[in-house]
């Protein structure tokens, strides 16, 4: 039996997409609250200056949690997700960036992700230090976060995750996705309003 070449790549297509998370093409801005899983926002990590930031105290507020990188293609992004925390914090938004260098493409200490953060894209919202994403070794935070049906561990860098007020995973978005893109801010609203409901 053969089949004709458009109708096979019409379904390697619908079979593609049909792996894709279902966050990533949800329609709704956000997974049900009965969906979302445990939260994740706990323990105690260290900034990239070695300060300590504990987790449980960004409660209360839409965390929006990135798995970053100083060389990648999508390193720009650090432009959006530093203007959102300016422009959000005050609504009670929370920017968290992750170093990583689970893909080799970020540098070998948290002083020169810092200066290059800082230098290159003003960069002023909380980062922990370089910290593993992926795989078995991943920190807590990150097993979290990618734990629900849902949700995927970061096949890349720059995947988006965000976090109700509760602590709990809310969302994921993937590499692709823009920081200041009307899906991710349509799902920073919705969180916003559950908080003040």
């Amino acid at each position: 039996m053969r089949i004709a070449l458009p109708a096979l790549i019409a379904s390697m297509a619908l079979a593609a997409l049909a792996a894709l998370p279902a966050a990533a093409s949800a329609s709704a801005p956000v997974i049900p609250a009965k969906d979302r899983g445990a939260p994740v926002l706990s323990g105690t990590y260290q900034r990239l200056d070695g300060a300590p930031i504990n987790l449980a105290r960004l409660r209360g507020r839409v965390v929006l949690v990135v798995n970053t990188a100083s060389h990648c293609g999508y390193t720009s992004q650090y432009g959006p997700l530093e203007q959102l925390w300016r422009d959000s914090r005050a609504k009670g938004v929370i920017v968290l960036g992750v170093p990583s260098n689970d893909f080799q493409q970020e540098y070998p200490s948290d002083a020169l992700v810092k200066r290059f953060c800082k230098r290159n894209f003003g960069v002023s919202f909380p980062m922990l230090r370089i910290s593993k994403v992926s795989g078995p070794k991943a920190i807590p935070l990150f097993r979290g976060l990618s734990s629900p049906s849902w949700s995927s561990e970061p096949q890349w860098n720059f995947n988006k995750y965000l976090v109700d007020a509760r602590g709990r995973p809310a969302m994921y978005f993937p590499s692709s996705e823009e920081p200041d893109s009307p899906a991710i801010a349509s799902a920073i609203d919705a969180l916003l309003a559950e908080r003040k409901a």
